[in-house]
């Protein structure tokens, strides 16, 4: 019995610490349990899907995604369930307005709180700008596309390989070669450059290093 009472306090404690660490973070935050409950989720919800926390709690999170998107969504939930950790996988959320909301995902389970956590970081304005400046995705090769969309997440390389089902050698080579074609020097400042560009709508042709 003490042992149990000591697992249960030493869950609940961890459970406040996620709870209070994801409430400072810009993304969302879930918490939600094996039937698919969601049980709790954190004030950034409110920006990006229009609903309040209070909204959410007790529902199931499937019904707030695009019908389109829900069976890609349920595999990736079995995944995670199953004790993968899952990173980039981008699926559409209804907001309270009605329009979609795109997001990516890091999702992990939880195995002493019996939760899957999910962090979701809108990307909306990101699929905006790749659909209006096919000028810009022009002039990466196709595999390119697809590492740079990664590359604007937090997936770290070896992840972005894993995701891809490339080696992490391939992968990097491909990274370089964004950075060199985007006249960038790393990470943050490909981020820099693209936030700009879907600002202003004009992608510089003449750029130094950034």
């Amino acid at each position: 019995m003490h042992e149990s009472i000591q697992t249960a306090m030493k869950r609940e404690s961890s459970l406040e610490l996620v709870i209070t660490s994801a409430q400072f973070a810009p993304d969302a935050t879930f918490l939600v349990d094996e039937r698919g409950h969601i049980r709790h989720v954190s004030d950034a919800c409110r920006e990006i899907f229009g609903y309040a926390p209070s909204d959410f709690i007790d529902q199931q999170i499937i019904d707030f995604v695009v019908p389109a998107d829900q069976d890609a969504t349920l595999r990736e939930a079995r995944e995670v369930l199953a004790g993968r950790k899952r990173v980039g996988f981008e699926n559409r959320y209804r907001h309270k307005d009605g329009s979609d909301v795109y997001v990516t995902w890091s999702a992990r389970w939880l195995e002493h709180e019996r939760l899957r956590i999910g962090v979701a970081r809108d990307v909306t304005e990101f699929r905006r700008g790749v659909t209006g400046v096919p000028a810009l995705l022009a002039q990466l090769a196709p595999h390119e596309r697809k590492v740079l969309a990664m590359l604007l997440t937090e997936a770290t390389e070896k992840q972005i390989a894993e995701r891809l089902g490339l080696a992490v050698s391939t992968t990097h080579s491909y990274i370089t070669g964004i950075f060199r074609k985007y006249g960038v020097r790393g990470r943050a400042g490909l981020m820099s450059l693209w936030l700009k560009h879907l600002s202003t709508g004009v992608w510089p042709s003449d750029r130094g290093q950034v």
